[in-house]
């Protein structure tokens, strides 16, 4: 004769082994079937590298413009991953604004924070760029030979310019930085006559710590925010 706790065990062991058996499968059916419904695209998962068109403005109208994935999926960059792969269109004329997020075919929205290199290289007829806030880092070569590139604003996050990413850029005449921590740049991201002729805004209460960073304090012609207005 069982008695009543050995019973009590029996029904509980039985209850265990029955939940492992019949578990996995559901859990298969709980992680497939949506997949295979109507809203199937939400469930993607982005690596990175991964393109997306999207757009950027010229002259206050959309044009596509390829951007590709970064930082596990959660942000984006201007251009393409590989090498020389373009952003937009280098034919492209007058002044470009750069969202500071896009939206994915699946409808998640993404930060763009990085230019990757070569992303605008070679638009020779561009003159402003207007970058996104969230801008964490810029590219090499990233604005090579942005012959007609007269002004940039680097926002407030930029961390990061790799070299050459201003090289070639021969109209630039005005740099203006926002950022709290002078940004590390390489010394070849600028040409020495950009360095010697182009205005270098700074922070006002900040210009000290600005007087004392690599690249930046090799600039000329520097003034601030204060003696600017």
């Amino acid at each position: 004769m069982i008695t009543t706790s050995r019973q009590h065990f029996l029904h509980s062991l039985r209850s265990i082994l029955h939940a492992s058996l019949f578990a996995p499968a559901a859990l298969l059916l709980f992680c497939v079937l949506p997949l295979s419904g109507q809203n199937s695209h939400h469930f993607r998962h982005w690596f990175e590298g991964d393109p997306i068109d999207s757009y950027v403005y010229c002259n206050g109208k959309k044009v596509k413009a390829l951007y590709s994935i970064r930082r596990g999926g959660r942000t984006v960059a201007l251009g393409g991953e590989s090498y020389m792969v373009k952003a937009i269109d280098t034919t492209l004329s007058g002044r470009i604004v750069i969202p500071s997020h896009i939206t994915g075919p699946d409808g998640r929205e993404f930060a763009v924070t990085s230019i990757s290199r070569h992303a605008l290289a070679d638009c020779s007829h561009i003159t402003e760029v207007v970058l996104p806030e969230c801008l964490h880092d810029i590219g090499d070569q990233s604005f090579m030979n942005c012959r007609s590139l007269r002004s940039i604003v680097l926002p407030p996050f930029t961390e990061y310019i790799w070299p050459y990413a201003f090289r070639g850029c021969t109209s630039l005449q005005r740099i203006e930085i926002t950022s709290e921590m002078p940004p590390d740049a390489y010394s070849d991201v600028f040409d020495e006559r950009t360095m010697r002729y182009a205005t270098l805004v700074l922070p006002s209460l900040l210009a000290k710590d600005y007087h004392n960073a690599f690249i930046w304090n090799m600039f000329r012609y520097v003034v601030t925010n204060w003696d600017n207005n």
